[in-house]
């Protein structure tokens, strides 16, 4: 028995090495935060608290992307592959919003250590996505989100406002959430005198 896959990526095609957060809804409703390692038209490879069964159909909500449906292709300790099903007329898009991202990741460091600073300013107003505003305090910020320290604690994969700034909760904390921001700081913008 041969163990081999004919990979020989279609023009565009080739994965992008990138984290792009977002969440995912299995069969049955179960819905979880994930993150991406790599994306491409034909497969994304998702880090997961929980995978499906090899075949499972599964939709990805991702931020700066949108929804992408597929199925589980591969299953790893860490998550799942997804193969990408997608009719032409979203194909383009998908293709279109892959090489912006791409664009986006050149030359930039390493997303996941963003460095993390403590701003000037501390006290935060965080709106649930039911509208309800509750006061928060920064443990600390990077370009790409914030964690907080707050008593009234939104739910994973919630879409909130911290200060101005759209967010998705991606982790509850001791004392308080950490949340991703929909569109990260430029590097220019950014340091201690930023008042979210």
């Amino acid at each position: 028995m041969k163990l081999h896959s004919p990979s020989q990526p279609e023009p565009g095609a080739l994965p992008i090495q990138i984290r792009v957060n977002g969440r995912y809804l299995l069969p049955g409703g179960t819905e979880h935060v994930c993150e991406t390692r790599s994306l491409s038209l034909a497969a994304i490879e998702v880090l997961a608290p929980r995978s499906g069964m090899l075949g499972d159909p599964v939709t990805l909500y991702l931020d700066d992307v949108g929804p992408v449906t597929g199925a589980i292709q591969t299953i790893a300790a860490d998550g799942f592959t997804l193969a990408v099903e997608v009719g032409p007329e979203r194909r383009a898009r998908f293709a279109a919003r892959l090489e912006w991202l791409a664009s986006q990741a050149n030359g930039k460091t390493d997303q996941r250590s963003d460095p993390r600073i403590v701003p000037n300013i501390r006290s935060v107003e965080v709106r649930h996505a039911d509208g309800r505003v509750v006061p928060g305090t920064i443990i600390d910020l990077s370009m790409s989100g914030v964690a907080v320290a707050a008593t009234d604690v939104p739910s994973v994969g919630e879409l909130v406002t911290v200060g101005k700034r759209r967010a998705t909760v991606v982790r509850h904390l001791q004392n308080g959430f950490a949340v991703t921001f929909r569109l990260p700081f430029r590097p220019e913008t950014f340091g201690r005198h930023v008042t979210l």
